[in-house]
């Protein structure tokens, strides 16, 4: 959470999806903060990479982390036990994600945190698709915007080139492996529950981020990714 004024307050509207303790966004981390207030409002100079990733990947996955929480039916407790209903998973599952939660989280994050805090447009500047990366230069700063879908081996080469580190290897690490079978329920609910949505899935896709920021080709194999079920 970048801009004191934009993210914060949008989410934290959605009752169910707050911390009820701090009363702000599960998504939301200490460093935010640390980066807002010791480098974007004191405009010291820093390198800021912007990994982007399709924005229904970002809407499932915080789903997941966020559904206990908004409603017992997902808590890992009750779907521990024996007997569960897995249709009434995906037809809750249907209820909440296209209900009040922020599908479109990525695409406002973008244009209503990111860009005000940093004081830019990223849509008014021009971006490769094929691509997958590009680099600005805003006042001290300079930012990155790399996509997440890139193959490994590309992500590397564009942060070496960015940090003139050629060196720099990504490696994978891929945490849902790890996740314990509630949240593989969840999981499985929620992208069930998605794919009965395709015009809904379509909508998010057309959006001017999504559009900027990846080819017809890439958006096409998103919606495919999520409607149509293996």
């Amino acid at each position: 959470m970048l801009s004191r004024e934009h993210m914060l307050r949008r989410t934290s509207e959605r009752v169910s999806f707050i911390h009820e303790g701090t009363r702000l966004p599960r998504s939301c981390h200490v460093g935010d903060w640390a980066v807002r207030i010791a480098i974007v409002e004191r405009c010291r100079p820093a390198d800021f990479i912007i990994p982007i990733r399709d924005p229904w990947a970002i809407a499932h996955s915080c789903f997941v982390l966020a559904a206990a929480d908004a409603d017992p039916l997902f808590a890992k407790e009750r779907l521990s036990a024996e007997k569960f209903d897995e249709g009434a998973l995906v037809d809750r599952a249907e209820e909440l994600i296209f209900g009040d939660f922020c599908r479109d989280f990525m695409c406002r994050w973008i244009l209503e945190d990111a860009a005000p805090a940093l004081g830019w447009n990223p849509l008014a500047l021009p971006f490769d698709a094929e691509r997958g990366a590009a680099e600005y230069e805003l006042g001290p700063w300079r930012v990155q915007i790399l996509r997440a879908d890139l193959p490994d081996e590309t992500k590397s080469a564009e942060l070496g080139r960015f940090f003139k580190r050629p060196t720099i290897r990504v490696t994978r690490k891929n945490e849902a492996l790890s996740r314990s079978n509630a949240s593989i329920l969840v999981a499985n609910a929620a992208r069930a529950a998605i794919a009965r949505r395709p015009d809904a899935v379509h909508a998010l896709l057309e959006h001017d981020v999504c559009r900027h920021f990846w080819s017809d080709r890439d958006r096409e194999q998103m919606w495919r990714k999520w409607t149509i079920q293996k």
